[in-house]
Order: structure tokens, then sequence, then C-alpha cells
């Protein structure tokens, strides 16, 4: 592991370095010498829209790069039970002694610590991805930045309503890094207007809960300009609710960008989400586990995809 750039650079300047690197691997791609077999654990289903494009662009960069890609997750919704099947099928690829490298996004970023150093003690490299993992002995974190995607739909909210409103915040999974993120991210994008935030409520990522939550808040405050979601299921759980209860039109955002927000925009449902580009990240993931075992390379210990695109009907593509 190349030396921890926050021991060099200022926030500002990791964000700048680690997503340069992301910039130039993905102009600079090479294919495999050799068969490789990685293991790419999900966090939860495939059926789960975020998760169901990055096993697509799993399967898109084995295609494209020459490597053997196996998929591995669990039949469990995520939970915060479903580390302890994670640590299983971690444990399972070690003793088949048949996997180059693991990629795993993470659902635990503590819990899972020693089952994947007990990985890469046996010789077996690993990546984690969209969630950090809390140790300096993998490879890298490859993710996207989320306190970025928050601050830029923040601002965005505040540009829509004119400088000047109430906001609702839809938290993901309370202690998730990730939710962190963005929630603190959304929270610096609103400081640049005369925003009242009204409530955060976890709905734990989940449609359902999100539109139990929301129809709560809409029954206690009747002044709601704009309800900002943690990801796009809880943005379509949010607007369910609006349109459940004949409340007055409120601008609902979303985050991910995936084939359900979109959808969610294109039929008037939700405003607007952010591009978080799975499939990217599962492709740059592959490519950064390839030059690796390939020729040794090691990289930050942080690597973001750049963009932060916000997604509109004005701009749906």
């Amino acid at each position: 592991m190349s030396e921890d750039p926050e021991s060099t650079f200022s926030k500002k300047q990791l964000y700048s370095t680690v997503n340069q690197v992301s910039d130039e691997i993905f102009q600079t791609e090479i294919k495999a010498a050799k068969p490789w077999k990685i293991a790419y654990i999900l966090k939860t289903t495939p059926e789960e829209p975020y998760w169901k494009d990055v096993k697509e662009g799993a399967e898109k960069a084995s295609q494209n790069f020459n490597v053997d890609i196996t998929i591995i997750n669990s039949e469990k919704p995520q939970t915060t039970e479903f580390v302890e099947d994670q640590i299983i099928l971690v444990a399972n690829l070690i003793e088949t002694e048949e996997i180059d490298g693991i990629i795993i996004g993470s659902s635990d970023s503590i819990r899972l610590v020693p089952a994947v150093e007990k990985a890469i003690n046996s010789g077996i490299p690993v990546i984690a991805m969209d969630t950090p993992l809390n140790s300096d002995r993998i490879l890298t974190f490859v993710g996207f930045d989320n306190f970025a995607g928050g601050k830029s739909m923040g601002e965005w909210v505040v540009k829509k309503l004119g400088g000047k409103g109430t906001v609702a915040i839809l938290d993901g999974a309370p202690n998730h890094d990730n939710a962190i993120q963005r929630r603190l991210g959304f929270m610096a994008g609103l400081k640049i207007g005369d925003m009242k935030i009204i409530a955060i409520e976890s709905a734990n990522w989940e449609q359902s809960k999100a539109q139990e939550v929301t129809t709560n808040l809409l029954k206690k405050f009747d002044n709601i300009d704009a309800i900002i979601a943690a990801n796009d299921s809880m943005a379509l759980g949010a607007s369910q609710a609006v349109e459940n209860s004949q409340y007055p039109p409120i601008i609902i955002t979303g985050f991910d960008g995936l084939e359900n927000g979109l959808e969610a925009i294109k039929q008037g449902k939700i405003t607007a989400t952010i591009n978080q580009a799975p499939k990217q990240q599962a492709r740059l993931a592959i490519q950064l586990m390839i030059r690796h075992l390939e020729n040794g390379e090691t990289f930050p210990n942080i690597i973001l995809l750049p963009n932060t695109e916000v997604i509109t009907s004005e701009n749906f593509d």
C-alpha cells in the first residue's frame, strides 16, 4: 500500500489527486495477460437496482479485460445482519485457493476487517468498493464522492427554491458511511441559501419505510417545500406518500441515478437524482485489480469517481 495521502495532502488536495488517478486509469486501461480469477462480492442481492448495475458493469469489464469474474452474493436483502454472510463468503473463498483477488462491496466497515485481512494474509489482494473498510492493508477503496454528490444536490435544491424554503431529509441506514457523507453533503449544499431543515429521519434505504416516514412528516408539517432522499428508492417512497396524501407539490430528489430513479424523473414522480455511476465503479475496481496482479501496482488509499452530475428532466438523456 502506498503512503497514506491524508498524511501529505489536505482533504481538498487528496480528492483532487485520487480523482485524477481515476481519470488517468480510465484513459489507459489494460487487458489481462493471464486468466486471473477475481471474486466480486456484492453488498446485497443483484436484484437491488444499484447492485444490478454493479453486476452488469463487472460482467462487461470481465469481457473487455479478459479476466474471470465470479459474482458472489447473499440471498438476503441488505440488512445489518448481512455482514455475517459476507464473512462466511470471504472465508469460503480463502478455502477454495482458486481466487487471485477479491473485490467486495462491504456491508460493514469494521466487522468485516478480520475476515478480509485473513484473506490478505493468505495471499489474496482485496479492493473495497462502495463502502470503505477500516484497514490499511487493502489495495484501495474505490467509491463515489458521496459528500460532493450530496453537496451538489443541496445546492441544486436551494437554486430550485429560489434561495429560501423548508426541507426534510430522508437519511440512509444509521452509521453507514455512505449515508453520513450524503447527509453532511446535503446540509453543506443547503447552507448557500436561507433553508430551514425541519426533519432528518432515517428510512434505512427502503422505499416502504420512506413512504411511512414521509406520511408522518406530511401530517406533522404543513409547509414542506422539498424532500431530499439519500437514494432513489426512498425518493420513490416519499413521492408515493405525497401522492396518497394530496399534499401540495413538493420537490423530491433522490441519489443513485439508477433505472428506477431515471424512470421516476421521466414520469414526473421525482425531480432530480445524482448519477452515482455504479457500472463505472465496478469497471474501475476490476481494472485496478488487474494492474496489481499483472504489474504489482499500488494505489492511493482512496480512489473516487469525480462525477457529481445532478440529473433532472431538463438534462435527462
